[in-house]
């Protein structure tokens, strides 16, 4: 049945994808975005579905007023997809911290003051279900239901470069969780919620330009080419954003127990190792420099067999399709651009 959507952070990598999927289901969309010029930038980027789509222009997603002006009463289901990026601000509390938590908690309000939302789905992360700095941790099964329980002080001060700005947004994942979590015990909305916890999302860009990849991309990129010797920036423990999208339109339908306050999907690939990485790379992409050297530390896991059997994931994209979908993709626009391959 197609529905009304509001969707936050439509305009990014995952918010595209998502975008994408829901026109192709017949779905009729309104896209939250910062500024205006973005309108005919989303419209261009999908020209056969226009008629489909319309723009609330929000600055600061954790206005809420200007959300609740954005909801009206035929919109039947929230994305909130939207969420602070890291690297893009400094200071913990007002780029990372309030966005990430205010912003939720007033996608919440708004959705309980509108009726005709049945179904709130918001794209939190598998850092909002693990300890701080735990990713490299060996052995270490990330569970469901485990963020109440994890020890975080938001007073807490942080190293500066990547290592902060990573560390930064970790620290929101799991406030924002927390407060989702906690907002839901306190009211008793009309609506039912689904959380979504992907690992590091890899895959074709809708929202590229240049060849100047961006995110988990990036990294994994950065990672293939760094200096001889360089180490995985993040974990091996990967999803294609072709699934991550598609866990969002499943959630749509899944029937849910009112038992729960929060039903919890996490997200994650078939396990995969960066020694199998760097393998297919050097033998399918022999002209990409591949500088990383092992040993490598050893991925975490994630028990998706809940998200499985109840979204109906039957398959997840391989990590050789995940890989080629971004090399692929670096080759094309590097090419385009008159550019050496890497």
């Amino acid at each position: 049945m197609a529905l009304r959507i509001f969707i936050t952070g439509g305009t990014g990598f995952i918010g595209s994808q998502v975008v994408l999927d829901a026109l192709k289901a017949g779905h009729q969309l309104r896209l939250s975005v910062r500024r205006e010029a973005q309108v005919e930038e989303v419209k261009a980027r999908f020209p056969q579905h226009a008629s489909k789509l319309d723009f609330a222009v929000i600055p600061n997603i954790d206005n809420a007023e200007a959300i609740r002006s954005a909801l009206s009463n035929d919109i039947n289901a929230i994305f909130h997809l939207a969420s602070p990026i890291p690297g893009k601000g400094d200071d913990f509390k007002t780029e990372y911290l309030q966005p990430a938590v205010a912003g939720t908690e007033a996608i919440l309000n708004a959705a309980a003051e509108t009726p005709a939302v049945k179904r709130v789905i918001i794209m939190s992360s598998i850092l909002a279900l693990m300890p701080p700095d735990s990713m490299n941790t060996p052995g270490l099964e990330v569970k469901a239901g485990i963020n109440p329980t994890l020890a975080i002080n938001p007073e807490m001060s942080f190293p500066s470069g990547p290592a902060g700005h990573g560390a930064k947004y970790a620290t929101s994942k799991i406030l924002a969780h927390r407060a989702t979590i906690g907002w839901m015990r306190v009211h008793e909305p009309q609506f039912s919620l689904v959380t979504l916890h992907p690992t590091f999302v890899l895959g074709r860009d809708l929202t590229q330009q240049t060849s100047k990849p961006n995110g988990v991309n990036a990294y994994l990129m950065a990672t293939l080419t760094n200096p001889p010797g360089g180490k995985p920036v993040v974990p091996a423990s990967m999803v294609d954003v072709r699934d991550v999208s598609l866990t969002v339109l499943r959630s749509l339908d899944v029937e849910l127990g009112r038992e729960e306050l929060v039903t919890e999907y996490l997200v994650v690939g078939d396990p995969t190792c960066y020694d199998d990485v760097v393998e297919f790379v050097k033998t399918k992409y022999p002209a990409i420099p591949v500088n990383t050297e092992g040993p490598y530390d050893e991925p975490f896991t994630v028990d998706t067999s809940r998200t499985e059997k109840e979204l109906g994931i039957t398959r997840w994209h391989s990590m050789e399709e995940m890989v080629s979908s971004v090399l692929d993709q670096q080759l094309e626009i590097r090419g385009r651009e008159g550019m050496a391959a890497l």
